[in-house]
């Protein structure tokens, strides 16, 4: 439903204060509480707020940056599947590792890990997660634009500087995937970077949780047979499995209960 001019700014305040009285908002835009109530009842409907008695708060759905809404997404899934790749990472490996939300669950479960990776990254968040265990991690960033939606560092420079490294593995996610046509995205930097990244490496690691084969895409990574190593949370559709059979294909098992991030010391269910 369109929603009216104060109805906008209400919501436009709550951005700020996240929450609020009805008192408040009344005295604010000068109208009934009753009014105030109207425009709340409307907003709720939408699913822009949550009423609480007395008050309002904007769904946090709404104020949440988009990157920690991604975090937030699948994520014991995407714990699972961080868990089963850490296994496949030596402990002195160079690693590629993308921006992805599911690059920061197993950048969490590398980082207290004895050795000393290489990692390569895009993302400031999955360095501050590594560079967060000491100093016995080496984690280079390249140099560009900061995007803030997800603190990722964008350009053809950032693309140019890391295209002089060659990892063993480089470790990516996408945000769908199709039986037809591969890994599918939506952001053309994220496309070309990863386009770029996966000829340098001697091994694909594609991080995939199984939500994402019933979400659309808009632009093609790359077909199956890039794919060197799939992690995932459950057995891929039988159409997908046809395109993989040279590739590695790693089934995450469960976690044990209180596991919220470290390593377990499982290796992880190979798929039959």
């Amino acid at each position: 439903m369109a929603q009216t001019v104060r109805q906008q700014q209400i919501v436009e305040l709550l951005r700020d204060r996240r929450s609020a009285t009805i008192t408040d908002l009344a005295e604010h835009f000068e109208v009934s509480d009753e009014t105030i109530r109207r425009d709340l009842k409307a907003l709720a409907e939408d699913g822009m707020v949550d009423k609480f008695h007395g008050g309002v708060r904007l769904n946090v759905a709404e104020w949440e940056a988009p990157f920690d809404r991604r975090l937030r997404e699948q994520a014991p899934a995407k714990r699972r599947i961080a868990h089963a790749a850490a296994e496949l990472v030596d402990a002195d490996a160079t690693i590629l590792l993308d921006n992805s939300s599911t690059s920061c669950f197993l950048a969490q479960v590398l980082a207290p890990r004895p050795g000393r990776l290489t990692a390569i990254t895009f993302s400031v968040e999955v360095a501050q997660i590594l560079s967060s265990a000491g100093r016995h991690h080496r984690v280079i960033l390249p140099g560009g634009e900061l995007r803030a939606d997800d603190r990722t560092i964008i350009g053809p420079s950032a693309i140019d500087f890391a295209s002089q490294f060659t990892p063993s593995l480089f470790v990516m996610s996408v945000a769908a995937a199709s039986p037809q046509r591969g890994c599918m995205d939506f952001d053309l930097f994220e496309t070309e970077f990863k386009r770029a990244m996966m000829p340098l490496a001697e091994k694909v690691m594609l991080l995939l949780d199984s939500s994402k084969y019933s979400k659309p895409g808009l632009i093609q990574v790359c077909d199956w047979q890039a794919v060197d190593i799939l992690v995932t949370d459950a057995p891929p559709p039988a159409a997908v499995r046809d395109e993989l059979e040279h590739a590695q294909v790693v089934l995450a098992p469960p976690l044990p209960a209180g596991n919220g991030g470290n390593g377990n010391g499982r290796k992880p269910a190979y798929a039959e």
